[in-house]
């Protein structure tokens, strides 16, 4: 039955456009975008309380909006996002489908875009210093915080072999995905792989592990599957002692095709580097907007050297400012990028920021307008499911791996307040401390505005008075 439901999914969810639908879309989008502070629960929570119900003014009923989010909660990107653009299809097709996501979009990425020219106009002034002194460690402790909720949920969904309490929280604990936890953990800090690498293995080792017996039943197409998989990521890994390998004769006819001419030159372009680079990221960042992190720090700041770990991390505290998605950070990195690019202009650097949003929020407009269907079918398929267990354990040792390189621009600073040698590193023991209770209050219910407001101001006092 469900699938009958999944395949028929375009005729029967899809509504009809109309110019009257179209401008009450916009309208309540618009409303959400400025007003929804408190991030994805409070804005499906909105969605829901407003549009979902048996009144003909409403937008369509309780199932249609449990499964369109179900499906949104699976997929890659923002799911409070990606929830907006399936209530916009439902209500006007296509044309609504759009309408919603931008004008969801719109608020945020103004707000971005404004505070993005304040820091990069006024990153130097001291006062702007002393604030994001205080403000980063804040974020670090956001971010372990959000970890923290992620990784029980994470943790509970294979099988309970413990149960501990943390505070009043009891954690069912499986003992794989602790380890597919740690393990992503480790390799984040000590190799920095690609993110998507290790979802893949995450989720090959959970059904290897959990789907046994399917594993040996199709034991012939898993070998193939596994056997090209190893390959590629051995290719990948190793690809710079292959390239050094390959004879010149090899490299220079490669080279010399058209493809690699044409690849070279789009990728040597910034404005398509830049695009191509956050369709990549929107179309991987499978379990909410913080899993933008390992992204970002491994390409944005390591990889391309695009800005600073200390400057991303300052990124992701505008992004946390503002009342929509995380994701809009990207707005900040193409912000940023651009305006290098320019020289400083500042309408270049404001088109980098919408060419960023558009590459890292397109995919979710595709995943919901052209494959909503396939995605509600593979919904319900058992291997799938055991899949995403393991990737949502290897999701949150990404995001904390990646955290830990990037606290280390936060707690290791020139100037300490309350400085500690630990070797020949100088600790800074009020950031560190901010971050811990920083921590402490958000896994406890306190705004994350209200804590980055917090933090620059008592950054401001700390940097001028201690």
């Amino acid at each position: 039955m469900r699938e009958t439901r999944a395949t028929e999914a375009p005729r029967q969810y899809g509504g009809q456009s109309s110019p009257e639908r179209l401008i009450e879309i916009a309208r309540y989008f618009s409303f959400i975008g400025i007003v929804g502070f408190g991030g994805p629960l409070v804005h499906i929570a909105m969605m829901e309380d407003d549009l979902v119900g048996e009144d003909s003014r409403r937008w369509t009923d309780e199932s249609i909006f449990m499964e369109g989010l179900a499906i949104c909660n699976m997929l890659p990107g923002p799911a409070s996002t990606q929830l907006g653009i399936f209530m916009g299809w439902v209500r006007a097709g296509i044309p609504g489908a759009l309408v919603a996501g931008v004008f969801f979009m719109l608020p945020t990425f103004v707000i971005v875009v404004v505070f993005s020219w304040l820091y990069f106009a006024y990153q130097t002034v001291p006062a702007v210093e002393a604030v994001f002194y205080g403000i980063n460690p804040v974020v670090i402790g956001l971010i372990v915080g959000a970890s923290y909720s992620m990784a029980q949920n994470a943790l509970a969904g294979g099988r309970s072999h413990a149960e501990f309490d943390v505070g009043s929280d009891t954690w069912p604990v499986d003992f794989l995905l602790v380890a597919l936890l740690v393990a992503a953990i480790v390799a984040t800090v000590s190799l920095n792989p690609n993110p998507v690498v290790e979802f893949v293995v995450a989720g090959l080792i959970a059904v290897a592990v959990y789907r046994f017996d399917w594993v040996r039943s199709n034991a012939r197409g898993v070998i193939v599957f596994g056997v090209v998989a190893a390959a590629f990521s051995i290719a990948y890994s190793l690809r710079d002692r292959i390239r050094s390998f390959v004879g010149a004769g090899v490299r220079r006819t490669i080279e010399a095709s058209p493809l690699w001419g044409l690849a070279v030159v789009v990728w040597a372009n910034p404005w398509m580097k830049l695009f191509l680079f956050m369709v990549y990221t929107g179309s991987f960042i499978y379990g909410g907007g913080l899993v933008l992190i390992p992204f970002i720090e491994k390409y944005v700041v390591n990889e391309f050297a695009w800005m600073t770990a200390r400057e991303f991390v300052d990124g992701i505290a505008i992004g946390q400012l503002s009342p929509g998605p995380v994701v809009m950070t990207t707005a900040f990195v193409g912000y940023k990028l651009m305006l290098d690019v320019s020289g400083g202009v500042l309408w270049i650097a404001v088109l980098g920021a919408l060419v960023a949003m558009i590459g890292a929020f397109g995919p979710s407009f595709v995943f919901i307008i052209g494959f909503f269907p396939y995605f509600a079918k593979v919904r319900e398929n058992d291997v799938v499911q055991t899949a995403l267990t393991g990737v949502n354990a290897a999701v949150v040792g990404a995001i904390l791996g990646a955290t830990v390189t990037l606290a280390a621009e936060s707690f290791i600073v020139e100037t300490p307040t309350l400085p500690v040698a630990i070797g020949a590193t100088t600790l800074d023991l009020f950031t560190v401390g901010l971050a811990i209770v920083t921590y402490w209050l958000f896994v406890r219910g306190v705004h994350a505005a209200y804590l980055i407001l917090g933090g620059g101001a008592i950054g401001i006092g700390a940097f001028f008075l201690l």
